[in-house]
């Protein structure tokens, strides 16, 4: 019996693979223990409902095709439990790597306020300039005798008393549409999120700031958004998603982690 393409790659990439060690970082952690207990990558994608691409830019360490940390850590978290590996793990050693880079975005020195005032001093200095060369050519021409024009003013008497405004009638009440534009907008999105079983959800509200969520059984969470939703959920089964009072189907099964977009 011939031995197929995929089973021999298959065979030299757990051969080729070593157990994971304390030098790893996340990805080579990951895949050296889905390696050693050959898990093909396919598997872990079915059962987790993670895309495979992001699977694939974990291992690679790709953090720049990967989602927001809160995003990643929860698909870290979902990847170790597929393979049998630690989670808690995984996440030390991605925040590890992340860590040094933020501390040297951290240490960059701010813009040095002189600058952003150089601008400002030039214009001002400029318009000194402008005003002392116009006050050497006044004085320079009264030296010369040249004699400046003098606006004429009129006599009281020739004064007329100005004609009266005509008077404006009513204004028209402002249509519809100028109130309207005039009422700050509403939220657009309206998300209830329904408990049944304990599960926890981690929310994205207009590619804001993430908030986290733990719900227990008959818990009732309801949120709004002007463009739309990103959502983590912890245990897909335990949770039921209305948005704009639409009942949401959510892929996945009792137990999956499931990332979706709303609407």
């Amino acid at each position: 019996m011939g031995v197929s393409q995929d089973s021999t790659a298959e065979a030299a990439e757990a051969a080729a693979a070593q157990a994971p060690g304390p030098g790893d970082s996340f990805g080579r952690y990951l895949q050296a223990v889905r390696i050693q207990k050959q898990i093909s990558l396919e598997q872990v994608a079915e059962e987790t409902r993670i895309r495979l691409v992001i699977l694939q830019a974990i291992e690679r360490e790709d953090v720049a095709q990967l989602p927001p940390d809160v995003f990643t850590v929860g698909f870290l978290r979902a990847y170790a439990q597929a393979i049998g590996a630690d989670g808690n793990e995984a996440v030390q050693r991605y925040h590890a790597l992340r860590r040094p880079r933020q501390q040297t975005l951290e240490a960059q020195p701010p813009p040095e306020p002189g600058r952003r005032s150089v601008s400002k001093k030039l214009i001002f200095a400029l318009a000194m300039l402008a005003a002392l060369i116009a006050a050497c050519l006044l004085v320079y021409r009264q030296w010369q005798g040249v004699p400046t024009a003098t606006v004429p003013t009129a006599s009281p008497l020739a004064e007329e008393p100005a004609a009266a405004p005509p008077e404006n009638p009513a204004a028209p009440p402002p249509s519809e549409a100028a109130k309207n534009l005039s009422m700050p907008p509403g939220p657009k999105h309206l998300l209830t999120i329904a408990a049944h079983e304990n599960s926890w959800v981690k929310v994205v509200i207009d590619q804001g700031t993430a908030s986290e969520h733990k719900l227990k059984a008959g818990d009732r969470l309801r949120l709004e958004a002007q463009t739309g939703f990103n959502l983590l959920i912890g245990n897909v089964g335990g949770v039921k998603l209305s948005l704009d009072n639409q009942p949401v189907t959510i892929p996945g099964k009792r137990g999956e982690v499931v990332n979706i977009h709303l609407p």
